[in-house]
């Protein structure tokens, strides 16, 4: 069974990712065989197309996960039902920031209770959707890792492969490299050169994990609801 908000979200990702990183190729193709353009100009589209698809990818990621949470909470499912790495994330995180005077440990033990209720549901405020998006950050394999393991998928992308252009393309090396020059070009590496191969290869692999994450993504709401 789709879900609508996750499908659309894919859709959305998919169709910026292609606005901006085609938009960027066919400037570098047209540019590229005129004459006196220097090399420089081509240089800085592809390393532009480089940060503009992890910069995509990181924002598909945390919507995604964040969107199956509301979508939990929409449909008032009960707090028992999340998925337990959710859960536990949740509760280490006030946890962590409490002194435990007596005040503090009457407030975990009721969240505790509010966690594992099998007649509550969680409202969306109660997510801190915020503070997962501001601890996911850059899509780096340990990074995707960490978001999936709050839908009980742990260890997600370390053994996952995707096809791309018909090549068996392990997801943990394709983000390492996505990550790595996206980093390197922002904070201004000039040695990080991607061809235009690169650029092609990295936007193709980052709509082909986005089918298969929001494919995963959906199965585990499914479950829950």
């Amino acid at each position: 069974m789709a879900i609508d908000e996750l499908e659309q979200l894919r859709e959305r990702f998919v169709q910026t990712l292609n606005a901006d990183v085609r938009s960027l190729i066919r400037l570098h193709e047209r540019d590229a065989g005129g004459a006196g353009r220097p090399g420089e100009w081509l240089r800085a589209i592809r390393r532009s197309a480089i940060v503009l698809i992890g910069a995509n990818l990181e924002n598909f990621v945390e919507d995604l996960v964040c969107k199956a949470l509301c979508h939990l909470a929409d449909h008032q499912v009960k707090a028992r039902r999340y998925p337990e790495g959710y859960k536990l994330w949740r509760f280490r995180h006030t946890a962590q920031s409490k002194s435990l005077s007596t005040e503090d440990a009457k407030e975990l033990a009721e969240l505790a209770l509010k966690l594992y209720s099998d007649v509550r549901e969680l409202r969306g405020d109660e997510l801190l959707l915020d503070e997962v998006r501001e601890t996911f950050a850059n899509p780096t394999p340990k990074n995707v890792n960490w978001i999936m393991s709050l839908l009980d998928k742990s260890e997600y992308v370390d053994e996952l492969h995707v096809a791309v252009k018909g090549d068996r393309t392990n997801v943990a090396s394709a983000l390492h490299e996505l990550a790595s020059r996206r980093n390197s070009i922002a904070h201004g590496n000039a040695d990080e050169d991607p061809d235009l191969e690169d650029v092609r290869r990295l936007s193709t692999f980052a709509q082909t994990f986005s089918t298969r994450i929001k494919r995963d993504v959906t199965a585990v709401i499914e479950r829950s609801l």
